[in-house]
């Protein structure tokens, strides 16, 4: 599978560094990382109301403890 244009890359509940989102913390599912689905709305197992929510800071990174964030 290859993601073109991730929307998660584009979310502000993506964990760029841990892995997952606030919305699937275990793993993002293939229907939303093939882009399929633009995940607004819950999806039926998901286990909150999570949504994707735009990152106006997207790209903009600033250091803390010494680690990227």
């Amino acid at each position: 599978m290859e993601a073109v244009d991730l929307v998660c890359f584009k979310c502000k509940h993506f964990r760029r560094f841990e892995g997952g989102c606030d919305a699937f913390p275990d793993g993002i599912p293939d229907e939303i990382i093939s882009g399929e689905n633009k995940h607004k709305e819950p999806l039926p197992d998901q286990e909150n109301d999570i949504v994707f929510e735009l990152d106006e800071n997207q790209g903009v990174f600033e250091l803390k403890n010494d680690k990227m964030v």
